[in-house]
């Protein structure tokens, strides 16, 4: 059971293993769930390329979603219910093993 949930968390712990893709996260909870590359760039003051890069990789693992608004991407935190019921498990399992 602990091993599916691991599997399945997996993409959304490699993803958030990199500093600056926390740090991108951060900016999306603070603005509601959605931002533009541009306003993710401003929030940290990251050049373009770099938050783009981030956002892809973000992407690819499935923590956003993007649509169109004229010409602007606009990104949203969207991460699938069975990797956040995942990551839940894990962090069941591991407060279970901690002493108090």
């Amino acid at each position: 059971m602990i091993r599916d949930a691991l599997t399945t968390a997996l993409p959304v712990l490699r993803a958030l293993g990199e500093a600056t893709r926390v740090q991108i996260v951060g900016v999306f909870l603070d603005r509601g769930g959605s931002a533009t590359v541009g306003e993710v760039q401003a929030a940290l003051g990251l050049p373009q390329s770099t938050v783009s890069r981030h956002l892809r990789i973000l992407l690819d693992a499935r923590l956003l979603t993007v649509s169109r608004s004229g010409p602007h991407r606009i990104y949203r935190l969207d991460v699938p219910a069975d990797a956040l019921d995942a990551l839940d498990a894990v962090i069941t399992e591991v407060r279970a093993c901690q002493h108090p």
